[in-house]
């Protein structure tokens, strides 16, 4: 009896097939370093690979937002800084001339060069720019987001970019907010509503602002005017309404401890506001020197406000408005270093608001490289072969090839015949 030479030939070919390819995927381990070479060598690995691979991307765009955001942020806060500090500057110089004002002429010409120079370099410092985008434009824009007259004329929506799940940061600012602006010029109710829509008044820097007014002051020749109170906001004309059809109100002034009101309505103009503030019979002292002067400030930008000077420049004026309806248009009426020092308190506030967005984008920065080195380590152990494991691995399927090899050869005649001599 004699066992067929097929039977041993598929038996062969059978495990000779395993054996080699035992052989050849741990060869391809070693080559590659990878466990895995094909998904179905191990499908849960696989799948949870992918899942970190993923969220390691995830992290890895949020960290060129971080970059990205850092270099704005970086700029930003540095151009914030240098219009506090020459703010700063600036206000050494305004309380000066506020106190002791100027000698002649010729000092008011210093100052003057001194105040325009600084104030166009504000400006400047505020059409600050990344590549073609104005930093502080809203949305990205190419046209600067503040005029000569430092009127913001950019949008009202910021830019960010998400840094983190649920955390975005700035790539661009809204320069009304950032710059300290306060609300200027003329107010023109477009769509009738009856309500200062933000769109519908102007907003200019607030250091800017103080620093014009003062300068409109020295070409005018009219020093004591600097300690004076201003509004806001005024008209393109001093004969203009002051309030629209069918509006009427009180307008209290207080100086001190004294105060007195005026009545007003739609058919008053600015000039009449002004002569019935000053004609007002409790607008006087015991001794019949009126307390607060009334007058027509014609501004930088060619805008009619109404200015308060106080009989003691050092008691406090203020004014209410019963109806709001002349407020609306004259807005907030303060002294010229009060609106200097608004605008550059709310540069200020803004110059820390990035400080921080700056260290929250530094922590999250740390942390997602923490995260991202730990998802790495854990796609290596899924994925990266045990060269010491694969080297037995392969030794072994060798060993096992060979034995299949030799054991073969030596059964492939046998025959019960050779069992009988």
């Amino acid at each position: 009896m004699r066992i067929p030479d097929i039977s041993f030939f598929d038996t062969f070919i059978k495990y000779d097939r395993l054996k080699e390819k035992d052989i050849e995927k741990y060869t391809k381990q070693l080559a590659s370093g990878k466990k895995n070479l094909v998904p179905s060598d191990n499908t849960v690995d696989t799948v949870r690979s992918l899942r970190f691979k993923k969220l390691s991307d995830d992290i890895q765009t949020f960290n060129r937002n971080i970059d990205l955001v850092k270099t704005s942020l970086d700029i930003a806060e540095s151009t914030l800084g240098n219009i506090v500090e020459t703010s700063k500057e600036l206000r050494v110089d305004i309380v000066n001339i506020l106190n002791i004002g100027v000698l002649d002429y010729e000092d008011a010409q210093i100052f003057r060069d001194f105040f325009q120079s600084m104030r166009d370099y504000i400006i400047k410092q505020a059409n600050t720019s990344i590549g073609d985008a104005r930093l502080f434009g809203g949305v990205k824009s190419q046209i600067d987001p503040f005029d000569q007259k430092g009127i913001y004329q950019g949008e009202f929506v910021d830019t960010t970019v998400p840094v983190a799940p649920g955390v975005e940061l700035n790539t661009t600012f809204i320069g009304k907010d950032y710059l300290g602006t306060i609300p200027s010029g003329v107010w023109v109710d477009t769509n009738s509503n009856n309500i200062v829509d933000p769109n519908e008044v102007s907003y200019k820097i607030g250091v800017v602002k103080a620093i014009d007014d003062i300068l409109q002051i020295i070409d005018q020749g009219d020093l004591s005017k600097l300690p004076a109170y201003y509004s806001d906001m005024g008209y393109t004309s001093p004969t203009d309404n002051i309030v629209g059809a069918g509006e009427s109100g009180n307008l209290t002034i207080s100086y001190g401890s004294s105060s007195f009101t005026v009545a007003y309505d739609s058919t008053m103009t600015l000039n009449d506001l002004v002569n019935a503030i000053n004609t007002n019979p409790s607008n006087t002292d015991p001794d019949g020197n009126r307390l607060v002067e009334a007058f027509v400030f014609q501004d930088k930008d060619g805008v009619y406000r109404l200015g308060l000077s106080g009989k003691d420049p050092d008691i406090n004026i203020s004014v209410s408005d019963s109806s709001g309806s002349l407020s609306k248009r004259l807005g907030e009426t303060r002294r010229i270093l009060e609106t200097f020092d608004l605008g550059f308190n709310k540069v200020s506030q803004h110059r820390s608001m990035i400080g921080t967005q700056i260290n929250i984008a530094d922590d999250l920065k740390i942390m997602s490289q923490q995260q991202d080195l730990e998802i790495q380590n854990l796609i290596s152990k899924l994925e990266d072969a045990d060269y010491a494991e694969v080297i037995s691995e392969l030794e072994k399927a060798k060993t096992a090839y060979q034995a299949l090899l030799a054991s073969i050869a030596q059964n492939k005649d046998l025959s019960l015949l050779k069992y009988f001599e």
